[in-house]
């Protein structure tokens, strides 16, 4: 082999990818020395020698048993059906965990209930309060209700939800009261009647009849109507639709009734436009019900509305909990079919990837085919058998461990290319060197004591990085984790058995036909030279013309890329790039935004990504509900607790943002109303209270008259009888508030139940609500308010409080996986590498990839959220690899060249192992998971550019950074050291170099004719 002007003559045996057997031969003194680093490598090593007779011994049973294991697993995973959590990517300890329990406690306490939102849009974009539109909205309404049957098996016979609904059943009628009135007035308006003053088309609060209803929780994207807007024009554009053009403009104005009802909008409400609608239907659980039932009824609706639904005027969308996790199981099986697209581009990468080096190597045969797309099939059965055994032993099939397939094909494949390389090695070395005990299992012995300990040590690395992600973030990421964990044990499992046991069948093949050809070679010589037999081993198979062709092309290639790292010039710029990369990386994880919503769990083309777009447009800034469960409001009769209670709920309404009393729903103000009407005289003779907070009748309004909801009577309720509650949720005119009250059976002598729990609600406004962090900071007031009142034992829930709550926890969870992973790391390295200087460099180059994957991804629009936290997490498992290669080898090559050893001797040595490996690695790596591009879901989108940073950071480092920080640390300790201290070593280094080498040359194989790397 040839090296760069300056070498000092570095011709060790050629050492493994990572460390084995040749290596410590090479690199460790026979005698003296550190032999004792080595020897738990030689202790593994040993045990791959004899695994290697064994597995030649037994290939066909042990192929046999892995391919039955792995079909009794894939019937396994086919016949397990896919279930998602909403709850899933919250994080460990987070608050919203407790919360979302209080809420599922409150309204699931007897099973599973129906929730089920309906949210309607123009399709011209317009406004929603148009009469045509109104009236569809209000036909949606009514199809539900009588249309949509529940089958009660109590009484045999299938209900509708009008006949099942006991709470919230007039939780609609708002929608209803407001398009009647509409009708009304503008009937009266067309006739020059005067209009009726007892019904009032207000925002937020309407009258119809001297009864008042809040449009807040089901009118959003609100515009009213200004004191100057009184012109024509603009009215009959807004109830055109906004995409009106001056033509259609045109035709509306000769629609004296559509142009009635524009020019007049003002007259009959203070509305000028409503971009959503939202309708709810919510049912508590009935006894017969089964949770299928309720999921198949609540996707009926969907199935109807959004899927079936003619309409040239609305569009519909609807959200339930069944449909959600009906999404999230769609885009996690719309990721499998492309796993096959995967699969083929790693078979043929695999295919002509071995079948280049076999040609090079002179060893080609259609067995090579075999083993290279038997090496991408052994991580997909390891793969199926990991997911089974977690399926048998009670986890459920989430969405997100569809993508673990992509991670164990991009990865496990190159523990398989390592034994495919070593064994054509051992082949050529056979060849050359025949002997009479070579044998399959003599071969098999030598791969597996060579690449066994650097497929061990990637396993571990890649085992320790998912067993931290496992106990860090959420449920969801344990899920990813574990799953990907075990796929990579067993796949280290599978390669030393199934596919181990392949390549020795594949071997008995190979040494037959080369011993047919010896045999035929020898016989052709006796024949026509008169040859001796027992000279026929040097009858050596001759260099292909590809290898003659390609191997000095390799070499000058080799030679002039060291020489240019080496040149003071480029090493010093890479070194200056090194350090913008982390100043651009370091900046980016500055800007990253922290987020995850429900839609990033849905394919794109799901209707929900649509919708939560529309409602973080139209109504998180018009209405954000805050929902408070009080857990122990005691006994309110006493005057104290019900001060303190109203005193908790005004503190809502007094937070920024708040839409106040008008925006609130608390039972207790109305219960008063209640009282004061119905049971007035016997208040004035069971009065409770005195003092200032004795209640004065006077104080009342005349109930003919609308509510004041500044009226300090009304915002602070003094009169609550616990005997009154049953007769006032059963009330007609205040039914609605028994989806908000929970009674239980008292020991009062007349029996009636007392009040248990309760909630009430409080709306907030504002368009910073848009804003992510935002609504996270409107979050923690609430939950600042809450804690002030523990006595009431309250919990506060928010629709998107299971995500929020990653705010706080990302940034933590992030840097202590990063930090536990790389602890990992450090200690698997130390003991295989026993090499503080290796360790080091390749903990500093895992944290700045890390920083790499992070910044980049950041400035290339993703979110760090759980999901980009464990794909990052299982890139580290892989990331140390290349970069302890290249610190070892380099470091290794110093201690044998010694002093004198100049960095190009060091660098060659290294990169003539690590380079071709590497760059394969990377090359299939990145066309697997790229087939997840073709797949349109936030998961796949991370994955992809999480695992393509990842690897081309690591070969960046690997092949280009780290060769040049290493360079110049040797400039800068040459430079530092003193003159007389280089001479006396130089000459030390003389005297013993020469010591070393004859007891190398004595390890040293013969020369070949056919290597496998190219010269340098």
């Amino acid at each position: 082999m040839e090296y760069p002007v300056g070498a000092q003559g570095l011709k060790p045996r050629r050492p493994s990818i990572l460390i084995g057997q040749r290596s410590l031969d090479a690199y460790q003194p026979e005698e003296g020395g550190n032999a004792g680093g080595t020897r738990f490598v030689r202790w593994v090593i040993s045990i791959y020698s004899r695994w290697g007779f064994i597995i030649a011994k037994y290939a066909w049973w042990m192929i046999f048993i892995c391919l039955t294991i792995s079909g009794l697993s894939l019937w396994k995973i086919v016949t397990t059906p896919q279930q998602n959590d909403i709850t899933g990517y919250t994080p460990y300890g987070a608050r919203a965990n407790d919360e979302y329990e209080q809420y599922q406690k409150f309204f699931s306490a007897e099973g599973l209930p129906i929730a089920t939102y309906i949210f309607a849009v123009a399709k011209d974009n317009g406004s929603m309060i148009r009469e045509s539109h109104l009236q569809e909205v209000v036909e949606v309404m009514n199809f539900v209700y009588n249309n949509i049957t529940m089958y009660n098996s109590e009484e045999g016979k299938y209900e509708n939800f009008q006949v099942f609904c006991k709470s919230f059943c007039q939780i609609n009628e708002p929608v209803r009261q407001y398009y009647n009135g509409y009708i009304i007035l503008k009937d009266q308006l067309a006739n020059g009647e005067e209009l009726n003053s007892r019904i009032k088309l207000q925002y937020p609060i309407t009258e119809m009849m001297g009864q008042q209803f809040s449009l807040q929780p089901n009118f959003f994207g609100i515009e009213k109507f200004g004191n100057d807007e009184m012109a024509k024009d603009k009215a009959v554009k807004l109830l055109a639709g906004d995409e009106a053009s001056t033509q259609s403009t045109a035709i509306i104005q000769t629609n004296s009734s559509i142009d009635d009802e524009a020019a007049n909008a003002h007259l009959l409400t203070n509305l000028k436009s409503v971009k959503m609608i939202a309708l709810q239907f919510r049912a508590e659980h009935r006894k017969g019900w089964t949770d299928q039932e309720i999921k198949e009824w609540e996707l009926k609706v969907v199935d109807i509305f959004q899927k079936k639904h003619p309409s040239n005027r609305i569009k519909l969308f609807v959200m339930s909990q069944s449909y959600i996790e009906t999404e999230m199981v769609r885009g996690g099986k719309i990721m499998l079919p492309f796993l096959v697209v995967g699969f083929t581009i790693m078979c043929a990468v695999s295919v002509v990837t071995v079948s280049v080096r076999a040609w090079y190597m002179n060893q080609t045969n259609c067995y090579k085919i075999v083993l290279a797309v038997m090496a991408c099939l052994t991580p997909i059965l390891a793969c199926t058998t990991a997911l089974a055994l977690m399926f048998i032993v009670g986890v459920r099939f989430a969405s997100i461990l569809c993508v673990i397939p992509f991670l164990v094909l991009s990865i496990g494949v190159d523990s398989s290319y390592l034994m495919l390389h070593e064994w054509q090695r051992v082949t050529k070395h056979a060849r050359e060197n025949p002997k009479k005990k070579d044998s399959v299992g003599h071969r098999m012995s030598e791969v597996l004591s060579e690449v066994g300990p650097a497929i061990l040590i990637s396993c571990l690395t890649n085992m320790f990085a998912d067993f931290v992600g496992s106990f860090t973030s959420s449920y969801e990421i344990t899920l990813l984790c574990t799953g990907n964990m075990l796929s990579m044990w067993f796949a280290f499992i599978y390669q030393l058995t199934f596919y181990a046991g392949l390549m020795s069948i594949v071997g008995r093949y190979e040494i037959d036909e080369d011993k047919s050809e010896t045999q035929m070679a020898v016989n052709i010589a006796e024949q026509r030279v008169n040859i001796a037999r027992h000279r026929r081993s040097t009858l050596q198979r001759q260099p292909s013309k590809f290898h003659e062709v390609t191997k000095p092309i390799a070499s000058t290639f080799f030679t002039r890329y060291v020489n240019i790292i080496c040149a003071p010039v480029t090493y010093f710029s890479i070194v200056g790039i090194y350090f913008l990369y982390l100043a651009i990386s370091v900046w980016g994880i500055t800007q990253i935004n922290i987020n995850l919503t429900a839609s990033k769990l849905f394919a794109a083309d799901s209707p929900l990504v649509q919708l939560d777009n529309y409602r973080v447009k139209y109504q998180v800034p018009y209405y954000s509900m805050a929902t408070v469960f009080v857990s122990n409001p005691g006994n309110l009769s006493e005057p104290e607790r019900l001060k303190k209670m109203n005193q908790f709920v005004q503190d809502f309404e007094h937070l920024p943002g708040s839409w106040g009393p008008v925006g609130t729903k608390y039972f207790a103000r109305d219960f008063q109303r209640f009282l004061k009407k119905y049971s007035k005289e016997e208040e004035d003779e069971d009065g409770v209270g005195g003092g200032d907070d004795q209640y004065d009748d006077s104080d009342y309004e005349d109930d003919d008259k609308p509510i004041n909801f500044t009226d300090p009577s009304y915002v602070n309720p003094m009169k609550y009888k616990e005997k009154d509650m049953a007769f006032f949720i059963n009330w007609p005119e205040y039914e609605y508030w028994k989806g908000f009250i929970k009674l239980k059976n008292s020991t009062r002598a007349d029996g009636l139940p007392i009040l248990d729990r309760f909630f009430f609600t409080a709306g907030f406004r504002g368009d910073q609500l848009k804003i992510w962090i935002n609504r996270g900071k409107m979050l923690q007031q609430w939950r600042d308010v809450v804690d002030k009142y523990p006595e009431f034992q309250p919990s506060v829930y928010h629709e998107d409080g299971v995500y929020l709550d990653l705010i706080d926890n990302m940034p933590t969870d992030t840097w202590q996986s990063v930090l536990g992973t790389l602890v990992c790391m450090a200690a698997v390295c130390f003991i295989f590498l026993n090499s503080w200087f290796t360790v080091a460099i390749a903990s500093l180059s895992v944290l700045s990839i890390c920083c790499g994957i992070l910044g980049i991804l950041s400035w290339w629009g993703i979110d760090l959220d759980p999901i980009t936290m464990a794909a990052m997490i299982i890139s580290i498992g892989f990331s140390v690899d290349i970069p302890a290669h290249v610190a070892y080898h380099y470091y290794q090559a110093a201690i044998q060249g010694g002093p004198n050893a100049t960095p190009a001797d060091r660098l060659a040595n290294c990169l003539s192992s690590v380079a071709f490996p590497a760059l394969q690695a990377a090359f299939s790596t990145i066309l697997c998971v790229l087939s997840l591009c073709f797949v349109h879901i936030y998961m796949a989108e991370v994955f992809v550019k999480t695992m393509i940073l990842c690897v081309l950071l690591c070969n960046f480092h690997g092949l280009l950074f780290l060769p040049a920080i290493l360079i110049t640390l040797d400039e800068l300790r040459g430079l530092c050291r003193p003159k007389s201290v280089t001479q006396q070593s130089s000459t030390a280094s003389r005297s013993t170099h020469s010591r070393e080498n004859k007891q190398r040359g004595r390890n040293a194989p013969e020369t070949s004719k056919v290597t496998d790397r190219p010269e340098v």
